[in-house]
């Protein structure tokens, strides 16, 4: 490959140990168990692994992603600054497992796992009882509480495979590695891992309110709702002044108009009067 890692692999099938029967250890499967991890931890390829076949090429496009976690009281993650775990300049999943694992089976069999930090290796009939708690614990995961640190990078992967060797290698590959046919197709595996994009993802957890937002959010919410009332005490007052104008203006009106009727009234109740007094006394001089 032009951009990323070619490995051609003899696994050895012959040198497999015979199965006489089956157990907690048995492996029935042939080939190898690859994992894609940071340089800052630990590889823990029996959970997060990914097997590869022989007789075949496989092809990884990986994808680096780079995920940010918010500690307490937003989120539930484990900061760098805290204390670090011996033998490992930077917290993780797998060094923490793996430290408490080691702990629990140094604890019991008084040693560890080849694949075990610190501690004597277990042997002669310590090793299955090891072996056993080892499993015990794998499948149990209450037992090792570990925290997702804060700042976390992983690989998305994608595969691809296709069979080799094809019918014109075969026969250059037996000549050159002095196999036979057979044994390269049963034996020999390539694996090139390679990067989709020279870029990588970012996914971060926010928060979904902080002080300066939640006061924002409050004092805008505020701020609209006086703005309103407001506009519609303004509205108030305009429509009150415009009715005062008016009734000081139709109000000299209409007392001028009532002040007609009643001396229009007074002067014909007067000039009545006057004629029926005129009419009585005219009569009586008769």
């Amino acid at each position: 490959m032009g951009n990323g890692l070619e490995i051609m692999l003899d696994i050895q099938q012959d040198e497999y140990l015979p199965i006489w029967r089956e157990t907690n250890e048995t492996s029935l499967e042939a080939g190898i168990r690859v994992q894609i991890h940071s340089q800052d931890e630990p590889p823990y390829i029996h959970q997060l692994g990914f097997g590869v076949s022989p007789g075949f090429q496989t092809f990884v496009s990986c994808q680096e992603q780079r995920l940010t976690y918010l500690p307490q009281p937003w989120g539930n993650c484990r900061s760098t600054s805290k204390e670090k775990f011996p033998g490992y300049d930077t917290y993780s999943i797998s060094a923490c497992r793996l430290l408490c694992e080691t702990n629990e089976v140094l604890r019991v069999c008084k040693c560890r796992m080849v694949h075990m930090p610190d501690g004597p290796g277990c042997v002669d009939g310590s090793h299955p009882l090891c072996a056993c708690l080892h499993l015990e614990m794998n499948d149990n995961g209450d037992t090792c509480p570990c925290e997702t640190p804060c700042n976390l990078t992983r690989y998305g992967k994608e595969l691809s495979m296709v069979k080799i060797p094809s019918k014109g290698s075969a026969r250059y590959l037996s000549r050159k590695y002095d196999k036979s046919e057979d044994y390269i197709r049963d034996n020999f595996l390539v694996l090139d891992i390679f990067f989709e994009a020279l870029n990588y993802e970012t996914i971060e957890q926010k928060k979904a309110y902080d002080v300066a937002g939640l006061l924002g959010k409050i004092c805008m919410g505020l701020f609209i709702g006086a703005s309103i009332l407001t506009v519609l005490e303004i509205l108030d007052y305009i429509y009150e002044v415009i009715k005062h104008r008016l009734q000081r203006l139709l109000r000299p009106q209409k007392e001028e108009k009532k002040n007609k009727q009643q001396t229009s009234t007074v002067a014909t109740v007067g000039l009545e009067e006057m004629k029926a007094k005129v009419q009585h006394t005219l009569n009586c001089n008769k």
